[in-house]
């Protein structure tokens, strides 16, 4: 089994097709599918489930896709003790967070794009996605009362809750609401929906779909403030205020301790700091 062919096989998970998978190795399309089957002829069985849409990887595949970031990780933190270049910004750093912070992240990402033109963001979208703590991958924003104790971070502004929805939507009777639905439907935000809300148009498991279906005009939501004070045409529901106040959740910035001096990690998270803000 070779190096390479786990790189291969992490690319295709990441990006979901072989032919994005492709543009960035720099390859033809047929070199990512050669390269596959010769890991899964070195396995001895498949690592993604032909024919299903998608990338769906097997438990096999799943183990090896781990252990091609990690090992990625740790190539990387070796070279750059090896070259003693940790304080250059170039390379590869990975970021994970919630779909929920997206929109947040456009301004930090341009200004590190602007600033750090030799860096690359890998940012992974999951509510379970690579692992800080197994150093899969560098930089976490997570939302959680307290980081695992192992983990080394600081504290972001606080996300903070209000119900808004463009002029046209507040002043509706009755008022049209766009709720979490599943995976979601267990959250704390949920079960506030679940009391207010009367009249459901529609439910989502996507942030990023209610953010725009809020915008659209399609109803009110419960949204983060940090969020709607992005987009200018959506206004507060007041009524709501005292209610979602004590819906704040905190919100940390973390790292493995041993990535704190890596110039790469600390230009992320210095920047993602600034513009997130501190509590």
């Amino acid at each position: 089994m070779h190096w390479d062919d786990l790189r291969y096989l992490e690319a295709l998970t990441r990006h979901g097709s072989a032919t994005a998978a492709a543009r960035e190795m720099g390859v033809a399309v047929s070199t990512v599918y050669r390269r596959l089957g010769a890991l899964e002829e070195s396995l001895g069985g498949p690592v993604v489930v032909k024919g299903a849409e998608g990338v769906v990887l097997t438990d096999a595949g799943r183990v090896l896709v781990d252990a091609a970031r990690r090992t990625a990780v740790e190539v990387g933190a070796a070279r750059q003790m090896a070259t003693g270049d940790r304080e250059r910004v170039a390379g590869v750093v990975g970021l994970t967070t919630v779909e929920g912070y997206v929109p947040l992240l456009e301004r930090p990402l341009r200004r590190l794009a602007d600033d750090h033109p030799e860096l690359r963001i890998d940012l992974h979208i999951a509510h379970a996605g690579p692992s800080v703590r197994r150093r899969e991958v560098e930089v976490a924003i997570a939302v959680m009362p307290n980081p695992q104790p192992e983990l080394w971070g600081r504290k972001i502004a606080p996300i903070e809750f209000g119900v808004f929805g463009t002029e046209g939507e507040v002043a509706r009777s009755p008022r049209r609401w766009i709720v979490c639905g599943p995976p979601l439907e267990h959250i704390p935000e949920a079960r506030f929906e679940q009391a207010v809300a009367t009249h459901v148009s529609v439910a989502t498991g996507s942030r990023l779909a209610m953010f725009a279906l809020v915008r659209g005009g399609a109803g009110i939501a419960l949204l983060p403030r940090a969020i709607a004070a992005l987009y200018p045409e959506l206004v507060e529901v007041e009524e709501h205020a005292p209610e979602t106040a004590p819906l704040t959740r905190e919100a940390w910035l973390l790292t493995h301790p041993d990535n704190r001096d890596d110039g790469n990690v600390r230009a992320l998270m210095t920047v993602l700091s600034e513009c997130l803000g501190t509590s």
